[in-house]
Order: C-alpha cells, then sequence, then structure tokens
C-alpha cells in the first residue's frame, strides 16, 4: 500500500461517519509506545461543523466512556479517562493564552494524554509545535440539475505537524482505508446501466441502486406490468402461463 501523505480529506456524509473517523483515529493514538507523550488535536470548524461528534468518536476509540462526551463550552475542559491514555477536552472560545495554566496545560503537555482543543484560532502563538490539526467544514449538497441545497454532511482535512515520520506513516495508513474505501466502484442501475447518483447527492440514498426517480419508477412499472425476470428464467416472475 502506498503512503498517502499529509494533508489528508475524507467527505463524512453524517453524524455517524463523522464518529467513526474519530473512533479510527482514536484507536490509531491509543498506543502510547507507537505516540509517546502527549498529542494535540487541533480542532477548527464553525458551530454545528462536528467537532463535539468527532471527539465523541475519538473518546470511543481511547476506550473512555463516549456517553460522557459533551461541548465544554462552559466547564473549559472536561476529562475521560482511558485504559491506556486519558482525553481532555478543551474549548478555547471563552480564553486566552494566560489562562493556560489555570486548566492545567502544562501538566497536560508533560503527560501522556490526547487533548481534543477546539477553536485553537484563539491561542495560535503558544501551541505545542508536534500537533494534529483538524479542519471541519460544512459540504455543499448539489441535487439533481445542479441545484445547492440537501444534506451533504461535511468534509474534514486532517495535517500533522512535528511527528516523527514513522508516526506520520502511521496515521496516514491508517485513516487512508476511508480514503480507499469510496473509491469502489458503485454498482450500476438495473434499468439503465449507468451509475447511481455521486455520494455528494442526496439522490444516492434516496433513489439507489437507481440513477433516478425515473429509473426507480421504470422499474416498479415493471413490477407491477408483472415485466420482470428472475434470472435463469424464460417467463416473467408473475406469469403464470
Amino acid at each position: 500500500m502506498s503512503l498517502m501523505h499529509f494533508p489528508l480529506s475524507f467527505h463524512l456524509r453524517d453524524a455517524e461517519q463523522t464518529e467513526q473517523f474519530g473512533a479510527v483515529l482514536g484507536d490509531l493514538l491509543r498506543s502510547t509506545s507507537a505516540h509517546p507523550g502527549a498529542v494535540i488535536l487541533l480542532l477548527s470548524g464553525d458551530l454545528g461543523a462536528g467537532k463535539t461528534t468527532f471527539v465523541r468518536g475519538l473518546a470511543a476509540g481511547l476506550g473512555c466512556d463516549s456517553t460522557s462526551v459533551a461541548s465544554p463550552t462552559f466547564t473549559l475542559r472536561m476529562d475521560h479517562r482511558g485504559p491506556d491514555r486519558s482525553l481532555a477536552h478543551i474549548d478555547a472560545w471563552r480564553i486566552g493564552p494566560g489562562d493556560l495554566e489555570s486548566i492545567g496545560f502544562d501538566e497536560l503537555l508533560a503527560g501522556a494524554a490526547v487533548v481534543a482543543l477546539e477553536w485553537p484560532e484563539r491561542l495560535e502563538g503558544v501551541l505545542p509545535a508536534r500537533h494534529l490539526r483538524l479542519r471541519l467544514e460544512h459540504a455543499e449538497a448539489i441535487q439533481e440539475g445542479g441545484e445547492e441545497g440537501g444534506e451533504a454532511g461535511r468534509t474534514v482535512t486532517i495535517d500533522s505537524a512535528g511527528f516523527e515520520p514513522r508516526e506520520q506513516r502511521r496515521i496516514a495508513e491508517g485513516l487512508s482505508l476511508l480514503v480507499r474505501a469510496p473509491r469502489i466502484a458503485p454498482p450500476c442501475c438495473p434499468v439503465c446501466g449507468r451509475p447511481p447518483a455521486g455520494e455528494s447527492s442526496p439522490a444516492s440514498a434516496t433513489h439507489a441502486p437507481f440513477c433516478s426517480p425515473r429509473c426507480r419508477l421504470a422499474d416498479l412499472g415493471d413490477w407491477l406490468m408483472m415485466r420482470h425476470r428472475i434470472e435463469g428464467k424464460d417467463v416473467p416472475e408473475f406469469d403464470e402461463g
């Protein structure tokens, strides 16, 4: 398998895939021997972009109780204990560089926790050089006919700074499994033979395995007119004669 280099970008279609992405990364970072010391994740993205959903999956991958993960907007820092390393979830929206000591940031850096830091832009210039930076953004949905709208999930871009090459390779190769899966050719439409709508279109979920509403209705019409055939038979399935 060829090494995929940072930055890596992913399209996550819904909250479930966002949480799954976090779980895969958490499982990769769980090993203190492969990734010694504290691991800092800088999470950027607008409100509702999926940062807390991602952290919930991250906690699950680290073996923490993911059900206790919530946005730390008012508590500033929430800790989740795991069997190998703990997770510290920090929201920097309401703090500045001078507040880091009061939330125990230096102690975290001296330990072996995974630190998920939301709104790192508020602390630029004082953050450690060794970190993973993730940016989550809402993806644009393109519906049939080229119009924008609908539910398209989000994109996440992950970059690495200050990690050893072996650490970068391990993370990149582990996450590359998520990249390769969507490249598997989708099944063709059983009516016209064309590929179904692309992943960024809601039609891919609404009409699958058909490429369009027209083909789905045509298939339904064949059933109603009893023109469907079972493979290996010479007569339609509902023909009795």
